[in-house]
């Protein structure tokens, strides 16, 4: 019998690890009356313009079912808008409304100062370090599951 505690325990820490992460910044997004996952989307759409919603859902790690419910509580706050081109009505687009690239231009500028206290107490290196190993394990799970 193989002993899994010890890879399973990965999981918990990955997930205390994002939730320890989170607690720095939830407390602004709540302020601002937006939570992580639509922080996700805005951030992803502010990065990449307009996105096809397959690429989104992918990109931001949310079930597309969710995705759509997401989708409409933010074009309901004005900061996406969904584009359908005419010559395929199955796809959807969505991109930032220009309140959408303002409210990401402004939480960007409290997110980076938060950023700035984590490097204080973590260190840029060791930050840096974490984000490396964490990209090469994503990519090996990325690998796995195109084989």
């Amino acid at each position: 019998m193989v002993n899994t505690s010890r890879y399973s325990s990965l999981n918990i820490v990955l997930i205390q690890t994002r939730e320890a992460l989170l607690s720095h910044f939830r407390p602004m997004l709540n302020d601002i009356g937006i939570t992580d996952q639509q922080w996700r989307i805005i951030r992803l759409l502010a990065e990449h313009g307009i996105m096809d919603f397959q690429d989104l859902a992918k990109q931001a790690c949310i079930l597309r079912p969710s995705l759509t419910g997401i989708l409409t509580r933010l074009e309901k706050l004005n900061y996406v808008v969904r584009l359908k081109p005419s010559n395929d009505h199955r796809r959807v687009f969505l991109k930032l409304t220009n309140e959408g690239e303002r409210l990401y231009e402004n939480l960007c500028i409290a997110v980076d100062a938060r950023y700035k206290t984590l490097e204080q107490r973590f260190t840029h290196e060791k930050l840096q370090q974490l984000g490396n190993l964490l990209k090469e394990f994503t990519d090996i799970a990325i690998d796995n599951n195109e084989e």
